[in-house]
């Protein structure tokens, strides 16, 4: 029997007092013996021909240890399937900031100075930048053969890969891939609607912002073994990834992961790691590459940007009649995105019984994307809250009332024919309406409220765990699962939850790839969901092994036995027990008779238990500057059952400052010639604590029949709704429709005619 006292404690993070006080190690802290320091010659086009690379000055230079070109690596794919594996350009770069060279030298000013001697003689080509003019025929090729995209991280980050979808032929052109949703008669919904709407949304592409950038340290052994320190989401994925990428196998590589400064999706290729692995082979020394801020800008992995025309049409009573969508996504020069999602969220969100909704995704001279915290979702509900805000006026329905009478239901089917699963999206609209931001609303000049909910189907993931007992009778939870979020903490709850103990007598440690049991990358709010079930499973494995070698000693039925107090003792006889000190020492010492305990757990659940997240925001709009100002700002969450709800709120008001920023100020922004105008953060506009107002959480709890606890992850649907509720606001202050995000002081004013 359990003991969930440990659940729904506030604990204070494991981690956080070293973070705050900056005791704790990242890649970029770690000095080892002999480490040389790399650096990266990048390009300064998006797209153009090398006609040749002189490295030979650089490799002069006093100090430089190493110089490599494409033409120096072992294994090079003249077209790769993926970022990762695009280690140097060989012939062509395709976006801005591509590596075409690499030093290591014996610091980071010579490393620099060396990169600055390489001499590349650059053809200047024409690039593909408009994903619109992209798709047409005679458009500059991204790549000169066909592709089938890589689809690893969507699947690292729990996206669904559903629907209809055709990739491109053998033909080259830069669409890559559609994926199509149809349900019922589109043109007879449309004919029976009493409102029709049909808008063009926009989003460009939006950096993660993670606090540390990329940083990678490789090291060679003298059996050619191969160990990282990396900054990663995924250890066990990194690893099998730069197996295939440099031929050799996993179990020559030990990935060894370090505390991580942010990811948010962004950290789990290993996009830094094949060319440090290279320097580090011809060198033999350890290897370190940190990239800069401005390399993070320029040339990372940034969220795709959309394009979407969505039409809706509803009845005069509110009933939704048909939706038809073409969502056009811009990966960058690699296929592979959360195409899916975004169509999914349009076509799913709401019962609509006609659907048409078609996907194309189109390759431009732009770097690579990656997932960013519900990659794709964002971008599917601002498309369709907008269309529902836009209906609601139409019809002179509460905006909160037809959302009320369509929003989708467990056993509703989604565009893929599967039904919604247990889901808490009315509850989050019902706890929405009640909220003082909603329910208090009153008209006044320049002033708005608006709000917009959107949801995450969750991730799915086979995980493992063990629970260790010591000698001296204290626990320890061990896994493979990197701590993003505060995840270690939840795992301590968990563990003390079913082992019947305080949390803080159990302790978590976070193994190597050489040590650790199996576990995902720590995306796609599926950490809790998996390795915590695993992490329950283990414990409970644990506790029944503890309370088999109490029942030999105290000569009762397990069954009759309770953990309390740091003991085992008989339910009803308290005087009679043993130790958990005892019990480890007895299980551990020289000529013991027990087996050590040790418990494990592995999970492989297949079901996913969606998130939904309900954000309201009240907006000042200044008529004369444009400017934005956020008054009050909520958010309303399920989140199945909160193990800390602190943790949970840092989670939702994180996500939600994220979506806030997509919003109003985040846009990645490039010319014609496919260079970004604002690689710096002084141009690119991050939120900051003096844009931000107090972010009031609403924990709504709809438990999960598979989580632990009733669980469910919580990091990606913050993120989702937040731009959606931005633009309604805005558009209830101004009466003006913002379909092109961000909503910048320029397009306000230029919107209101000022």
């Amino acid at each position: 029997m359990t003991d969930t006292l440990a659940i729904g404690q506030r604990l204070e993070r494991a981690e956080g007092r070293d973070k705050a006080t900056g005791r704790a190690t990242y890649v970029a802290d770690v000095k080892l013996p002999g480490m040389l320091h790399a650096k990266l010659l990048r390009s300064p086009y998006a797209h153009a021909r090398i006609r040749s690379i002189n490295v030979e000055r650089a490799r002069a230079l006093p100090g430089v240890r190493c110089v490599l070109t494409a033409k120096d690596l072992e294994r090079l794919e003249r077209e790769p399937s993926s970022r990762a594996r695009a280690i140097l350009a060989l012939d062509r770069v395709r976006f801005q900031g591509q590596p075409v060279a690499a030093v290591a030298a014996d610091d980071v000013h010579t490393a620099e100075e060396a990169i600055d001697l390489i001499e590349v003689d650059y053809e200047v080509l024409p690039a593909a930048v408009d994903p619109l003019e992209s798709m047409k025929e005679g458009a500059p090729l991204v790549r000169e053969h066909a592709v089938e995209g890589d689809d690893s991280e969507a699947l690292a980050h729990g996206s669904v890969t559903a629907g209809e979808v055709k990739v491109a032929g053998n033909k080259p052109t830069n669409v890559t891939s559609r994926v199509h949703y149809k349900r019922g008669d589109v043109d007879a919904g449309f004919a029976a609607s009493d409102v029709i709407v049909e808008k063009t949304y926009r989003i460009g592409h939006v950096h993660q912002g993670y606090m540390e950038p990329r940083a990678t340290i490789a090291i060679w052994d003298a059996q050619d073994r191969l160990t990282f320190y990396v900054s990663a989401q995924g250890q066990f994925s990194i690893r099998s990834e730069l197996s295939g990428i440099l031929g050799i196998p996993e179990s020559k590589i030990k990935i060894v992961a370090m505390e991580i400064g942010g990811g948010f999706g962004a950290k789990i290729q290993p996009i830094i790691e094949p060319v440090t692995a290279y320097l580090a082979k011809k060198t033999r020394r350890p290897v370190r590459l940190v990239l800069t801020r401005g390399e993070e800008l320029i040339a990372a992995t940034p969220a795709p940007g959309f394009i979407m025309e969505v039409k809706s049409g509803a009845k005069k009573d509110g009933t939704l009649t048909a939706v038809k969508a073409r969502v056009i996504m811009d990966p960058g020069c690699f296929p592979g995105g959360p195409l899916n999602n975004a169509c999914l969220l349009i076509a799913c969100l709401y019962r609509f019984p006609n659907l048409d909704v078609e996907g194309i995704e189109v390759l431009t001279h732009k770097p690579s994307q990656a997932a960013y915290r519900a990659p794709g979702a964002p971008h599917g509900t601002f498309a369709i809250e907008s269309q529902m805000d836009a209906m609601a006026r139409a019809l002179g329905i509460d905006r909160m009332e037809l959302r009320l009478k369509n929003c989708i239901v467990e056993g509703d089917l989604m565009a893929h024919g599967e039904p919604w699963p247990n889901n808490g999206m009315k509850q989050v609209l019902e706890a929405m309406a009640a909220h003082p931001i909603w329910k208090d609303r009153a008209p006044a000049p320049n002033r708005g409220v608006g709000f917009a909910v959107g949801g995450w189907l969750g991730g799915i993931q086979p995980a493992s765990a063990s629970v260790r007992m010591n000698p001296d009778g204290s626990l320890c939870v061990i896994t493979g699962a990197i701590d993003l979020t505060g995840t270690n903490t939840a795992f301590r709850q968990i563990a003390a939850a079913e082992l019947g103990l305080p949390a803080e007598d159990i302790a978590v440690q976070t193994g190597d790839t050489d040590s650790a049991p199996y576990a995902g990358t720590s995306a796609g709010s599926k950490v809790i969901y998996a390795v915590g079930g695993a992490v329950q499973a283990a414990a409970a494995d644990a506790r029944r092994q503890i309370l088999e070698i109490a029942s030999h000693e105290l000569e009762a039925s397990p069954a009759d036995l309770e953990i309390a107090d740091g003991k085992v003792r008989v339910k009803g006889a308290a005087e009679r027990s043993v130790s958990l000190a005892q019990i480890g020492s007895a299980s551990t010492r020289y000529g013991g008779k027990y087996q050590p305990v040790l418990g494990r757990g592995s999970v492989a659940v297949t079901q996913r238990s969606p998130g939904f997240s309900g954000q309201l925001a009240e907006v000042e709009v200044d008529p004369d500057t444009g400017k934005v100002s956020i008054l009050r700002y909520a958010c309303v969450q399920d989140v199945g059952k909160a193990i800390n709800p602190t943790l949970v709120e840092g989670q939702m008001q994180g996500g939600s400052a994220q979506g806030i920023g997509m919003g109003l100020s985040e846009e990645l922004v490039y010319g014609n010639d496919g260079r970004l105008l604002n690689p710096s953060l002084l141009d690119y506009r991050k939120m900051t604590a003096i844009d931000l107002p107090t972010i009031d959480t609403v924990i709504v709890e709809v438990p999960s029949p598979y989580g632990p606890f009733g669980a469910k992850g919580v990091g990606e649907p913050p993120i989702v709704p937040g731009a959606a509720a931005i633009a309604n606001a805005v558009r209830d202050a101004t009466g003006r429709d913002f379909v092109d995000l961000p909503i910048t002081p320029d397009k306000v004013v230029a919107a209101l005619g000022q």
